[in-house]
């Protein structure tokens, strides 16, 4: 039974890749266990589908069931009839056959597949071969499932489980800061250091990660944040918590803090049985906001001056670079107070105007399709957001909605025209600052793609 369950899958594979059409295995195995008990019910052997015979009459044009129900019938009649008819078949026809098949099937796998496969896959399969003749089939399959294993133990442990590195000076949580935070993350943001794992981790990939993350404490002595990204890791072994063991005691040794993102159910069990997981370790849902807690530690060490504390005045004089364009530019808001949760803008909405944010947060969402709405970007206090929509007067491309109650000040459609018409000379500085802002975005924008293409 084992021999024709691995048979039955092994030669389907062939015969689809011969007759180009997909196998339904379900069907098969059910059609081949009831045709093997029926045979055992009329004192028959095991059968099993053949990948030569199959091939032999796809390729004579026998595509349907009747080139099988001919063959039992050929057979039925032959048992019935006379047995000894056979024996008029010349020898010499059959045994050239069985050797031109077997020599055939040396030839394909022992020498044209030397040309296909790598070294290691034809030892394997050298190996398999001289199993099989010199102990059986059903010892040649079992001990290729264990070389296979191994095989692919040793391969998948040079693949990199890192997919991309990055930094908080290269790659940063959604939350669009004003300048001078900005400034802090690009001179301190390799405090930050940060992994997308992927495939699948056991004890030879976890244990590269190691010695990757023992160079990385080495090299970035500053470090205080080491972040883990689990989303496109597939599984992982129990042989592997050994290694981030090892990972916890270099952190701890190097007074660095761990941050796990996007664990599954299975893997927060196994990280917790065994007690991998404690206080000082930061696990959350989402690689955003574990990226946007991290930043605000980093900026708070680093602040130097009392930036909670500028007023919109303050912080348009720096935007605009003189005093007088921030008065005039203030003379054209209008000051709104919004609670947290309200929409301000809609997907699709005609753009009508700029919001220069005073306190609190945006989110800015979008329509992902089948109900789903995505945060792309969250701006905080001492930004603007609106100012391509107000310029090109172009639809809203995404939703706004305030995350925190909100002190915004607008610049509507119709002031920005009349700004345009009486003060040029604001209308230059307030066009300068919006270059400003989109250089600096798509620059961020260029730093993220380079670490993710790495």
């Amino acid at each position: 039974m084992f021999v024709t369950a691995i048979s039955l899958l092994l030669n389907m594979t062939g015969i689809e890749i011969a007759t180009r059409h997909e196998a339904d295995l379900n069907r098969d195995l059910n059609a081949l266990g009831a045709a093997n008990i029926l045979s055992a019910a009329f004192g028959g052997y095991v059968s099993c589908v053949s990948l030569l015979r199959s091939t032999l009459n796809y390729s004579a044009g026998a595509t349907g069931r009747l080139a099988g129900v001919t063959m039992a019938a050929i057979a039925s009649a032959m048992l019935l009839v006379d047995p000894d008819f056979l024996a008029y078949v010349p020898k010499c026809v059959l045994a050239g056959l069985l050797l031109y098949l077997g020599l055939d099937l040396m030839y394909r796998w022992l020498v044209d597949s030397a040309r296909r496969l790598s070294r290691i896959e034809y030892a394997s399969l050298l190996a398999i071969a001289l199993i099989i003749v010199n102990w059986g089939f059903i010892a040649g399959v079992l001990i290729g499932v264990v070389i296979g294993c191994a095989a692919f133990a040793l391969s998948a442990s040079q693949v990199n489980v890192i997919k991309f590195h990055f930094d908080a000076s290269e790659y940063r949580s959604s939350l669009d800061r004003d300048p001078a935070e900005h400034a802090l993350l690009g001179t301190y943001g390799r405090e930050l250091q940060g992994m997308s794992l992927q495939s699948y981790l056991f004890f030879g990939s976890a244990n590269r990660l190691y010695e990757h993350v023992k160079g990385l404490l080495a090299a970035y002595h500053d470090c205080r944040f080491l972040v883990f990204d689990f989303r496109l890791v597939t599984g992982i072994d129990s042989s592997s918590m050994y290694s981030f063991t090892q990972i916890k005691q270099a952190a701890d040794s190097a007074r660095v803090r761990l941050v796990l993102v996007n664990l599954t159910p299975e893997m927060d069990k196994a990280f917790r049985n065994i007690r991998f997981i404690t206080d000082d370790i930061q696990v959350s849902n989402d690689l955003d906001h574990a990226l946007e807690d991290c930043e605000n530690a980093i900026i708070e060490a680093h602040r130097v001056d009392d930036n909670e504390s500028r007023t919109i005045n303050g912080w348009l004089t720096e935007a605009l670079g003189e005093q007088h364009h921030a008065d005039n530019l203030a003379r054209h808001f209008r000051r709104v107070k919004i609670d947290a949760g309200q929409i301000i803008a809609r997907q699709g909405d005609a753009a009508g105007s700029m919001l220069f944010i005073a306190e609190g947060r945006i989110g800015v969402l979008v329509d992902a399709g089948d109900g789903r709405v995505v945060r792309v970007r969250s701006v905080g206090r001492h930004t603007t957001i609106g100012e391509m929509g107000l310029i090109t007067r172009q639809p809203r491309s995404a939703t706004l909605e305030t995350e925190v109650e909100s002190v915004l000040y607008e610049l509507s459609a119709d002031a920005y025209e009349r700004l345009k018409t009486d003060n040029s000379a604001l209308t230059h500085a307030l066009h300068t600052y919006i270059i400003r802002v989109m250089a600096e975005r798509i620059g961020f924008a260029s730093r993220v793609i380079s670490a993710l293409q790495r």
